[in-house]
């Protein structure tokens, strides 16, 4: 795009009419697919993926949050926060919007690597649609990863040797590498933690499925002794955390981004059926207990995307928008599973079926209060920086 900017609350044309390109391709193409599948599949299957990728190349929706000297689209976050919003109209939009078929972004610590790093890692990602992981919570602690962090990263020559356990792993199962989080000395906390590409195919790192709720399973991922050569350290060692977190604002406003999308889907669809479903002889439009669910839900989305797009104009401008970040994805996460909901009591029992997305989506907005840091660890983060040291009882 040729303008990062923001102003008020008129979107630039360009802006505008992108989302709402992209808005139709969803409902005039990937809807569509989604209808004929057999609604308890848990993902969009090749080949019809396949299939939608390529018209999604052609569209130009390939990669758009991808910086573009690495051959993605180059959109600001603001940017990415309005168009991610227009592509999660959809049943399998969790955990990325489109389900694959706009493209999958490599693990975004690896854009602060070295020359051959990119080489090797990001670009074909982007040029080929390669699925990757980041492997950063383990068993013993997932809200706090940086404490709770145990797995080991020694050297040894051109070398390093992995040992531990990674749970929560998005993709290990299929993807062709990833960027696992390990201590590379004895300091506790952020410090000493070393972020390193990990090939799927090296011996010692062993991957196993863990079914959850949602449509899309996570994983277990373990190392032992597991061989990597020295260059695969992305940066120095002991900056892996810091370089992860200068990611986590844009993060949690696409997390936000995706709940509003799906949130404004459902309300739009419990309209439409309560303009045409009646009940002891008048539709339920007529239903203030059906009336006032609608109004509330709509307030919230408003909300919420104001939320979000505050943090994502920050983001651009430079600002610390850590806390307006955690604000957005606690409020639209919640917000987004509640519309839900109650657009699922609207519908009454046609509202769990498989096949209305109603279902899938309530399922994946409940992990998302869980995931990308819990609904608790945002309202910390928020009390902390309103409480300041007292908020740790010092």
């Amino acid at each position: 795009m040729s303008d990062h900017s923001f102003s008020g609350f008129e979107l630039p044309d360009e802006l505008r009419m992108l989302s709402e390109a992209l808005r139709d391709f969803v409902r005039n193409e990937i809807l569509p697919v989604e209808a004929a599948l057999d609604p308890t599949l848990r993902a969009i299957p090749q080949p019809q993926l396949g299939e939608l990728q390529a018209k999604a190349r052609t569209a130009g929706f390939w990669c758009m949050d991808a910086p573009v000297e690495f051959g993605g689209g180059g959109l600001s976050t603001f940017e990415m926060a309005v168009v991610w919003e227009a592509a999660s109209r959809h049943r399998y939009t969790f955990p990325t919007p489109g389900g694959g078929v706009i493209g999958y972004s490599p693990p975004v610590v690896l854009y602060r690597g070295n020359e051959e790093q990119i080489e090797k890692y990001v670009k074909p990602v982007i040029e080929k649609g390669l699925i990757t992981f980041t492997a950063i919570s383990e068993p013993t602690g997932g809200s706090d990863p940086a404490r709770a962090l145990r797995t080991t990263a020694r050297r040894d020559g051109d070398k390093y040797i992995l040992n531990g356990r990674k749970m929560w792993a998005t993709n290990a199962d299929e993807a062709d590498f990833g960027v696992v989080y390990a201590r590379t000395d004895t300091a506790t906390g952020r410090s000493g933690i070393s972020a390193f590409v990990v090939e799927t195919n090296t011996p010692g790192m062993h991957v196993s499925k863990v079914p959850v709720m949602r449509n899309h399973w996570t994983t277990e991922v373990e190392f032992n002794d597991c061989e990597i050569p020295a260059a695969n350290l992305i940066g120095d060692e002991g900056e892996g955390f810091a370089l992860a977190q200068k990611w986590m604002v844009r993060g949690r406003v696409m997390l936000a981004a995706q709940a509003l999308g799906v949130a404004e889907e459902s309300v739009r669809m419990a309209a439409e059926w309560s303009k045409e479903r009646e009940t002891f002889g008048a539709l339920l439009a007529t239903r203030q207990g059906v009336q006032f669910p609608l109004a509330d839900s709509l307030v919230e989305i408003e909300a919420a995307r104001a939320l979000a797009w505050k943090a994502a104009w920050k983001d651009d401008q430079g600002q610390d928008a850590r806390v307006d970040a955690s604000m957005a994805k606690l409020f639209a996460s919640e917000m987004g599973f509640n519309t839900v909901d109650r657009c699922i009591q609207i519908f009454g029992g046609m509202g769990t079926a498989k096949e209305m997305n109603l279902e899938h989506w309530f399922r994946d907005l409940r992990t998302m209060r869980i995931v990308e840091g819990a609904s608790e660890i945002q309202r910390y983060l928020i009390a902390r920086d309103l409480l300041g040291a007292a908020a740790t009882g010092r």
